[in-house]
């Protein structure tokens, strides 16, 4: 019968196209989704070198691992505040990510995700639509990974619009 060899090699090229490495024998990502999520305790926060850019001043919000391996991932959440009360200044960071897909970072001991928090001049908006204050720092949440942990930054922003930005994590300390 000459169907069955036709059948078979019609099996295999699907096998091979559908499951990469199924026929050669790829190494499995099943592991890296075993990754224990990051908790509060194991991660640092602290911030990065400024850089401008078109009247925004984009601060990297750095993550580190201090523990072992551990997943996270997600878009931090970012309050201008200030005050040892740490009361808020303005509105929250706007999310530049919205509809993107969040990538799932495997930090071992040491490693680093960051935000490119965005702060804008705000010279750039009309004083009326705007209202300048001055914040001593922000408090930055990253749903289970991280609730409000507060850090030293001296910040201009708008007290009647967000004039502050916050995007996906990457990898690295750049944001």
């Amino acid at each position: 019968m000459k169907t069955r060899p036709s059948l078979f090699v019609a099996a295999t090229l699907i096998t091979t196209l559908l499951v990469p490495g199924a026929i050669l024998g790829a190494p499995s990502v099943v592991g890296a989704s075993t990754t224990p999520d990051c908790v509060a305790a194991q991660l640092r926060l602290t911030k990065g070198q400024a850089q401008g850019a078109a009247g925004t001043t984009y601060v990297p919000l750095i993550l580190t691992n201090t523990g072992a391996a551990c997943a996270i991932w997600g878009v931090a959440a970012v309050q201008p505040v200030r005050g040892a009360a740490h009361v808020a200044v303005g509105p929250a960071a706007r999310n530049l990510s919205m509809g993107q897909m969040p990538m799932r970072h495997v930090l071992a001991k040491g490693a680093s995700v960051s935000d490119a928090f965005g702060v804008t001049d705000t010279g750039n908006y009309p004083k009326a639509s705007c209202v300048a204050r001055r914040a001593s720092g922000v408090e930055v949440s990253l749903g289970s990974f991280v609730t409000k942990r507060y850090l030293a930054l001296s910040i201009s922003v708008c007290t009647k619009r967000a004039s502050t930005t916050t995007r996906l994590l990457s990898a690295g300390t750049q944001g």
